[in-house]
């Protein structure tokens, strides 16, 4: 049964292909090495290491759904390859929770929240996707171990990746992944960044990508009509898909009514590409079911091609001196601020020269009385990545000694 429903996959390839993918499919979700099936989106296998379940060829519209692809509680062996997944807007592309023995490869991911996420995983393998435009590109969450992730590509995420779990490699037989906003340098001209890629342990960053986004990869975003606030100002992503949401306390929203430049206004479908300007000004109008339509409101939309600028702030106890040295002490909170159009920000920064941290908050500077270099950068929601700024500190936890002393001596 399951070799003629291959067969009749392949003739609609043959028919007419659909880039990347070969049909569309909803979104799927497994529950369980039993819900394997054909419905689900397997075209093969029988989940054994040398002959795996196979998810393959679809292209999956998130639409309602809050996932593209989403397994979990599996042992079963599985490839999902060949998958095109776009705007996932809640969830995940693709979501494995509780999951072992997986391997995602070849698929591309984009325009979405989070393009991959594991949870509670091990021993999968994730290779050569394209992965673009999503606020996360890979998350490995609290305890996935043993994961490799090597030889994909991941083009202007807000964060592209983030590794909280335990023993996961980042590349393989020196072979790491392709990250557009990586800033190093390939001397010796071997394909290879000469230093780590600084949000996970990736020793061997790819300077050109391996794989490449299809040609109708776009970013989308959301835009909550109730939400805007009044400046009626937002700031979007070069490219973006827009996708309107409002909401009614009442009967609810039934139609919303937009148009862009002073052009027709039209019913709101489906989302819709901006014009390629730096500034669109958008005026929009709600109806509800029983017909009471809001008035007329107007939305100024820029596009968002500037990297954030982030400023340093010492807490008290601090002191600026007439030369310019900033001096603190180690109970001294250290703050990073961070500023941009789209309002969303991820800032990084070191501590003389250290690995990246994450800045979540406000942090202390450890160590002995002196000097000390700090190093920050931030990366919108849009990838634009801001260039490595720096400072000195000086530190002092000395109290002072007053030396007694007697006139005429």
């Amino acid at each position: 049964m399951r070799v003629l429903m291959v067969g009749v996959m392949l003739l609609g390839l043959a028919l007419g292909g659909m880039g990347q993918g070969w049909a569309p499919h909803d979104p799927i979700y497994i529950h369980g090495d039993e819900a394997f099936t054909w419905e689900n989106g397997v075209v093969k296998g029988s989940g054994t290491p040398d002959d795996p379940y196979v998810i393959e060829g679809w292209v999956i519209d998130t639409g309602g759904h809050d996932y593209g692809i989403y397994i979990d509680g599996t042992r079963a062996h599985f490839v999902i390859r060949n998958c095109q997944i776009r705007y996932p807007q809640e969830r995940a592309g693709i979501f494995l929770s509780n999951v072992r023995n997986g391997r995602i490869e070849n698929n591309a991911i984009f325009g979405g929240k989070i393009a991959i996420h594991l949870l509670a995983t091990q021993d999968v393998i994730i290779t050569a996707n394209a992965i673009g435009f999503c606020d996360y590109g890979i998350i490995l969450g609290g305890a996935s171990q043993k994961n490799v992730v090597y030889g994909n590509a991941f083009f202007n995420c807000g964060f592209p990746a983030k590794d909280e779990g335990m023993g996961n490699l980042w590349h393989k037989d020196g072979q790491g992944n392709y990250w557009s906003d990586y800033r190093g340098q390939d001397f010796n001209k071997d394909g290879i960044g000469d230093t780590p890629y600084e949000l996970v342990p990736d020793t061997y960053p790819l300077m050109e990508p391996p794989v490449q986004l299809p040609p109708e990869a776009a970013p989308m975003r959301t835009v909550d009509l109730t939400k805007v606030g009044e400046r009626g100002i937002v700031a979007l992503a070069p490219g973006s898909l827009v996708r309107l949401v409002a909401q009614d306390i009442g009967v609810g929203v039934d139609k919303i009514f937009y148009r862009l430049d002073g052009t027709d206004f039209l019913a709101y479908t489906e989302p819709f590409p901006l014009p390629d300007k730096p500034m669109v000004r958008m005026e929009y109008y709600a109806v509800d079911k029983l017909g009471n339509r809001e008035p007329t409101k107007t939305l100024t939309i820029y596009l968002d091609i500037h990297p954030p600028i982030t400023r340093i702030i010492a807490g008290e106890p601090s002191y600026l001196a007439p030369d310019g040295k900033l001096w603190i002490t180690s109970k001294t909170p250290i703050e990073l601020k961070s500023e941009d159009a789209s309002g969303v920000t991820n800032i990084f920064y070191r501590l003389n020269g250290g690995e990246w941290r994450h800045y979540t908050g406000p942090f202390t500077v450890p160590g002995p009385e002196g000097p000390h270099k700090i190093e920050y950068y931030a990366i919108d929601a849009y990838g634009n990545r801001e260039e490595v700024q720096s400072a000195v500190l000086w530190k002092d936890d000395s109290a002072p000694v007053t030396q007694p002393s007697v006139a005429g001596q």
